[in-house]
């Protein structure tokens, strides 16, 4: 498809209906952009795109049916051109490494700003990247301070699942463990992180990583 009036033409593919709604709206206000189409189930993105053709793809990290990951390797193999960039909570240099891997052109957390989202399309357009930065520093304080708390292993397996989006029953089938088990762990990292409610548990796994220590 050309370009209409010379903007970027964007297909976004997210499963929430109300961050895929609000991402649309603030995009159409941008006179530099044009959003083609929006894609709520993931089962029907690689043929849209494929006969849309957009200059630059927004994909959900985790989606039902077909996450992120196996969506784009499905929109590369058939046009290895294709400029995609990935939308998560997931602030996790591993999964980033793992969809670079793969061939995306960007990786942005769903906290940006509008203007960040802008600057990030507008990027990737143009054939530039658009990948957060790492602070080392700050990884290694952020590992001093769970070896602080005590926090085990198996639990930093547990709290990344959550962040994944599995449920308990999902966890403990992952990690074979019982059901119990996987309950108690959640239990002791909130106690441990003094968190109040599974609001605050996943407000604070979301806004940090956690990487298993190594022995």
């Amino acid at each position: 498809m050309k370009k209409k009036e010379n903007k970027i033409n964007i297909i976004i593919v997210d499963d929430h209906c109300l961050f895929n709604d609000g991402l649309n709206a603030m995009l159409q206000l941008n006179k530099d952009i044009n959003v083609l189409t929006q894609v709520y189930d993931s089962r029907e993105a690689a043929d849209k795109i494929h006969h849309l053709t957009p200059d630059v793809i927004l994909i959900d990290f985790n989606m039902p049916h077909i996450n992120g990951i196996e969506l784009t390797k499905m929109i590369l193999e058939k046009s290895p051109d294709s400029k995609i960039m990935i939308l998560t909570m997931y602030n996790e240099e591993r999964h980033i490494n793992e969809f670079k891997k793969n061939g995306i052109k960007g990786y942005l957390f769903k906290t940006a700003s509008s203007e960040e989202v802008v600057n990030a399309i507008k990027k990737i357009d143009s054939g530039e990247f658009y990948f957060p930065e790492f602070n080392t520093k700050n990884n290694h304080a952020e590992d001093e301070f769970l070896k602080k708390l005590k926090i085990s292993n198996r639990e930093i397996e547990v709290i990344n699942l959550v962040k994944e989006g599995l449920k308990t029953k999902e966890i403990a089938d992952k990690l074979n463990i019982s059901y119990y088990t996987a309950e108690t762990h959640r239990k002791n990292i909130k106690l441990k992180l003094g968190l109040k409610g599974e609001e605050e548990f996943i407000k604070f796994i979301y806004r940090n990583s956690f990487n298993v220590k190594e022995d």
